[in-house]
This record gives C-alpha cells, structure tokens and sequence, in this order.
C-alpha cells in the first residue's frame, strides 16, 4: 500500500506543479526568496478572490432580495439547495454510467491488476477528486454569506466591520464543506456498487429518477411553503434535512451542524470504504482511462487531440455495436443517420431548429411584405445550411461512399429526405402557432412551403456536388454551401412566393405549389447528375 501512497502523491504532486507553474513558481525551489514569493501569491490571490467574491456578493443580494424581500435567509437556502440538488442528480446519473474513480493507463498497469487493498485504494483516490470538486461549491457558499450579510448587517459598511462581513462568508463555507464530502462520497457509493467483482448492476441508474423526483419535491416546499395538514410531515421532514445548511445563513450554532454535517460525511464514507472491498479497479480503469488521457490533453493544450478523443467518446467508435441495421440497400443510410444524431448530439445543435421554428412563429407577426421576404430569406438560408449536413459529411468519406452499391438517385434521396421532413415539420408547427397566437392567415405559404423547403434543400445539395472534387473528397475535404449556392436557393424560393403575389387566388395558389414541386424536383436531379459527375473530375 505504500508504493500506491507513493505513486498517487506522486501523480498529485505533478498536477500541483501544473497549475503552480501558471504563477511562475517553482515547486522544487527551496531556497527563502522562493518562499516569499509564495506567501505573496497567497496574500495577492486571496485578496483577489475577496474583492471578486464580494462583487459577486451584490449581484446575489439583488437575486435574494428578488426571490424573497421578506426572508433573504430563505433565498439563500433555497439557491444552496438548489446547487447541490441539481449537481448531485446529474452527478448520481454520470456515476452510475462511468466509474467516478479515475484511473490513467498507467494506473490500470501498475495497481488495478494486483492485489492492493480495494479500500485503501479507494479511500487514497477521493481527495483530489473531492477538493476539485468542491471549490465551486465552496464560493458559492461565501458569496450567499456575503450577500446575506449585505442585505442583514445593519449600518453601513466600512473597513472596520471587514471580519464581520467576512464570518458570514466563512459560516457558510464551514457548514459547505462537511455536508459537499458527503454527497461527494455518496456518488462513489453509488458508482462502486454498479462496479463489483462479476456483477455489474446496471439497474441502478433507475433509482436517478426517484432520486430527481424527491429532490424537486423538496424543492417545491421552500418555493410554496403549503400550510395545509396534509403538507406539514414533508414540511417537518424538509425542514429537518435543510436546518445543517440554514446554519449557514442565520444565528443557529455552528457546532451544531458541525457535527450532523461531518456525522453524515463520515457514516458516507463508512458506507464507501465497506462496499469497496470488492470494488472491481479493471473495469473501472477500462471505463476511465481515457478521460485521464482527455483532461492531460487539455491541461497541456493539445486541444486537437482532446477534441478527436472526444468525438471518439461521443461517437462510441471503440464499442462493439449493440445491433445490426435492420434496413436493407439505400435504408441504411436512414439507419446511419439516426445513429449519428444521436451520438452526436449536443445542445447547440438544437439552436439553428429553434431559429428555422422563430423565424415561422414571427413571419405571422410581420404585417408588410418586406419584413416578410427579410425573414423568408433568412429561413432559406438556414435550411439550406442545414440540408446538407449528411451529404457533406457522406462526401468526407468518399472512398467508403463511392463503393456502396446505392445508386446516385437514392443515396442522394435518403440523404435529404430525413431533414426535409424535420426541417418541414417544425417549419409548418412554427407557421402554424404564430398564426394562432398573432390571428393571422398565412395559409399560401403553408400550401407552397413543402415544395420551396425541397427546392431549397436540392439547390443547396446541388451546390455542394457540384463543387467537390475527388482528390479533395479523398483528403477529407468537402466543400461547404457557397454564396452562389445561397443566391440559387433565394432565387428559385422567390419565384412560387412571387406567383402567389402575381395571380391570386385559387388557381394561383395551385399553379404555385405545383411550380414549387417542378423546381424541387429540378434542383434534385441537377444534384444526381452532378454526383455521378464526380468521378470523372
């Protein structure tokens, strides 16, 4: 055990050293200037964070004073629980997915294949974890001390009150620390158990949902605070869970929470140094080495490599498949699609469907018909953008596309069709609720807006094929929607939109959707015959 004592001192040692550098201090430095330099470093950056934390301190009373003018004390308890409610739920869920002890690939090498002691290990590895974790915590504790003091302290502030507006901070922070250690340990607990010796009880990550279900529950008693009968056991019951943090916060005795904070950490930890007996290291280290290689990477700057490493993770490309595509020829580019939306899938990609959706809701909105065509050009331009997304991708890869046995016509169809729809769909919704909400009609551009959505989409599609060429697309390179590509789209969407302006009516409006139909299908097989054009140049 003490070679594992020395080997992880040893890795803490290294990533002190790191963030040390930073400040231009030198670690190994024994000599008395070195010394000093280091207690400026404390005093500067302790003032520093002071000064920080206090201007923070009234942005936080403002929000206290907003939440509840009569009791900020409330607010703030109520913000802390919020904190480490939100953070323990996503938390629970994150460990009950991948391992919270991190090994790197020279731990899974030198100690998870021996036999060490599975609870020394475990109990060796949490403290740079835990104090990583909880700096976050521990501010924002001082800064709602700091705002509760701002808005509790009576008379004005000045130089001489300091430690007094200073001991709120510090209340907060010292009744934090033992209750974050806790939950902390209690996270690992959960993590540890799904990770035994010839099980894995994947079934726990169920017990996040009623986890998350009592915790907004309790939430939901510091925002109405019911004082019906039938509320007042969860209100005795939420009061007795929340009164170590309100210590914090008002006149209670420190001691007091003290002692049922570091009570709970240490019964937590108990529990964690008794599960881990058989506490399987192998699995763990398969299931965390690369994220040891990840946070390396991006503490020493290599974010190229971090960002492969990432869209490996995000791509689960080193996990065997969990089943085979179902759909035969050109449907599995349907099956492709789905998989890589949904590995892929980040929040900001959400953001370009929530403008193609606002910019249908506010065309009902806007009276006059320039405000119209501004806005109708500009949800062009992001279907056009978004249309091509997996043909580009597809081209990236030409040398694997070029050998599937998927004419041009459908490979090219079940590559736009997928986010025609999408794109169509939440169009059509958008239209639809800002003419509900706003009680206008914009019913001729629902009839015509299928077929300009589809010639928009292949015009852009057209634009891409047309542009590649093949010594590019085997590098890796396919080129993005020009600006000629986004002109062809404005144009060929301009004239179904401009018939319906030129013959009204009934037989306008059909002419329009047809026309509309006729260039979509146009701009679609200018795309085909410029795909299969693509070897030749």
């Amino acid at each position: 055990m003490r070679a594992v004592h020395w080997l992880r001192t040893r890795q803490e040692e290294r990533e002190l050293a790191f963030w040390l550098s930073i400040v231009a201090y030198e670690q190994r430095d024994r000599s008395f200037i070195n010394r000093i330099y280091l207690l400026y470093l404390i005093i500067f950056f302790g003032a520093w964070v002071f000064v920080v934390l206090t201007f923070f301190a009234s942005v936080g009373a403002f929000v206290l004073r907003w939440l509840n003018p009569v009791d900020p004390i409330r607010s703030a308890l109520f913000l802390e629980v919020l904190l480490l409610g939100v953070w323990s739920v996503f938390a629970f869920w994150q460990s009950l997915r991948r391992s919270p002890v991190v090994f790197s690939e020279q731990d899974e090498v030198l100690i998870c294949q021996t036999p060490v002691n599975r609870r020394h290990v475990t109990l060796r590895w949490i403290l740079m974890p835990w104090l990583k974790n909880g700096i976050v915590f521990w501010l924002a504790a001082i800064v709602l001390g700091f705002s509760v003091a701002e808005i509790t302290m009576p008379g004005a502030m000045s130089a001489g009150r300091i430690f007094d507006y200073a001991g709120y901070g510090l209340r907060a922070l010292v009744v934090m620390v033992p209750i974050h250690l806790g939950l902390f340990a209690l996270q690992w607990v959960a993590g540890i158990l799904r990770l035994q010796k010839d099980v894995e009880r994947r079934w726990l990550a169920w017990m996040v949902i009623p986890c998350a279900i009592t915790f907004f529950s309790f939430l939901l008693v510091f925002i109405f605070n019911a004082a019906s009968a039938s509320s007042i056991l969860w209100r005795n019951i939420a009061s007795g869970l929340s009164s170590p943090l309100l210590a914090g916060f008002s006149s209670s005795s420190v001691w007091t929470s003290l002692l049922s904070g570091g009570l709970f950490a240490l019964v937590v930890l108990g529990i964690m140094i008794w599960v881990s007996g058989s506490f399987s290291l192998n699995r763990a280290a398969q299931e965390t080495r690369e994220v040891e290689i990840l946070e390396s990477a991006l503490r020493y700057g290599f974010s190229s490599y971090a960002r492969q490493i990432q869209n490996q993770r995000r791509l689960w490309v080193r996990r065997d498949p969990s089943k085979l595509p179902e759909l035969a020829g050109a449907g599995v580019l349907i099956w492709k699609d789905v998989l890589q939306s949904q590995r892929a899938f980040r929040l900001s990609s959400l953001f370009i469907w929530l403008r193609i959706f606002l910019l249908m809701l506010g065309f009902a909105l806007l009276p006059d018909l320039g405000s119209r065509a501004l806005v109708m050009g500009y949800w062009v331009i992001q279907i056009g953008q978004v249309s091509v997304v997996r043909i580009r991708s597809d081209l990236s890869r030409w040398s694997l596309v070029r050998q599937l046995p998927i004419p041009p016509r459908k490979f090219i169809l079940f590559d736009l069709v997928p986010v025609f729809l999408l794109s169509l769909l939440i169009s059509l919704t958008g239209l639809f609720i800002g003419s509900a909400i706003f009680k206008t009609s914009a019913f001729y551009l629902a009839i015509i807006l299928p077929g300009i959505a589809a010639s928009v989409a292949g015009m852009a599609a057209f634009d891409v094929i047309r542009r590649s060429r093949s010594n590019l697309l085997l590098a890796g390179s396919a080129p993005d929607v020009s600006a000629g590509g986004i002109l062809l789209g404005l144009v060929i969407a301009a004239v179904p939109v401009l018939t319906t302006t030129l013959l009204p009516g009934s037989i306008g409006l059909i002419f329009s959707f047809l026309l509309s139909l006729g260039l979509g299908v146009l701009a679609f097989n200018l795309a085909v015959r410029n795909y299969r054009a693509i070897g030749d140049s």
